[in-house]
């Protein structure tokens, strides 16, 4: 038979005072409570093994130590390093993180937000939102959303954590012109995202005018892969191609490798992100440095601030261009 978990009537009776009284001492109101006693409730609690509930918890104080992070794809590792940057500094506030992957479905998105109210979550975190319904009525009825990446769209008063990424489009461009590269090509994210958008209106007036091939891709290596099959084709071309993400880019440099082109003597490569995979696996790609590591502490201090009504900012991360050999 499997044995019941101790409950708070079970450390009430071993400390020998009130359930009230060690509710108190677990919903954080020590302070009113005897040392002696306080000591008393503790003992019996470890000794028990007792673990006060924490949607119990919730519902007194309509809101619980829980953050829920919502990922547009979990298994890229630019949005991991992000997510892991985020919960090793909500730790440091006391706060657990859950993580949930919305797959870029907005039926799925609306569900895990639905959640995230059942579990009444301190602060609800999406990293890539989609603009749903269900989006807007939340952020209407509560002030814990935070927006990582993709901004808020227009009408939704929420903070963003992210870099501006018009002007990273922008310093792409230039580089482009810089260096005189021709047939220049952008495989860009979808259309619907918003720093999809910025990064390619920003790439186009870095380079000034050119005509510019711009093709809408998933931010996955497969898609890259294939869209740069059929584009990598044409050999009587160099092309430059400036891409959404680094898991474009991978797909791209597959692409070349298979029809035997050499990166950069016959195209040019250009990713976005620079996830900590490059280090060890695509030391060559040349892209935008975004800063994975900095999101966690940002997002912390939003959190740690809300309650003093201070959470309605943007917190605007530095950016940098990460020369390697692929541009």
């Amino acid at each position: 038979m499997t044995k019941k978990p101790p409950t708070i009537r079970d450390v009430a009776r071993l400390s020998g005072v009130s359930t009230a009284t060690v509710s108190r001492f677990f919903s954080g109101k020590e302070s009113v409570i005897a040392p002696q006693t306080g000591e008393s409730v503790r003992s019996a609690a470890q000794a028990l093994g007792y673990t006060p509930s924490e949607i119990g918890r919730s519902l007194r104080l309509a809101r619980s130590n829980v953050v829920m992070m919502l990922v547009p794809d979990a298994t890229n590792p630019f949005t991991a390093d992000v997510a892991a940057s985020v919960e090793q500094s909500l730790n440091g506030l006391g706060l657990s993180m859950v993580l949930a992957n919305a797959s870029e479905d907005a039926d799925q998105q609306d569900r895990l937000l639905a959640d995230a109210e059942g579990l009444r979550a301190r602060a609800v975190i999406l990293q890539g939102a989609m603009d749903t319904p269900r989006l807007r009525e939340m952020a209407v009825r509560h002030n814990n959303l935070i927006f990582v990446n993709r901004r808020p769209a227009e009408g939704i008063s929420a903070p963003y954590v992210g870099i501006d990424n018009y002007a990273a489009g922008v310093a792409v461009g230039r580089y482009f012109s810089e260096r005189g590269y021709q047939n220049q090509v952008a495989i860009h994210g979808p259309r619907p995202f918003s720093g999809s958008i910025e990064r390619l209106d920003g790439f186009l007036e870095g380079l000034g005018g050119p005509n510019v091939l711009k093709f809408e891709s998933s931010y996955k290596m497969e898609a890259g892969y294939h869209q740069a099959l059929g584009l990598l084709s044409d050999r009587s071309r160099r092309y430059s191609v400036f891409c959404g993400n680094d898991m474009i880019a991978y797909g791209v440099y597959r692409a070349a490798s298979e029809l035997k082109l050499s990166v950069p003597e016959d195209v040019v490569i250009f990713g976005f992100d620079d996830n900590r995979l490059n280090e060890w696996l695509a030391p060559w790609l040349t892209t935008v440095k975004v800063p994975a590591f900095e999101f966690g502490p940002a997002v912390a201090a939003l959190i740690d601030k809300s309650n003093e009504d201070e959470c309605e900012q943007n917190v605007i991360l530095p950016f940098k261009l990460q020369i390697r050999q692929s541009a």
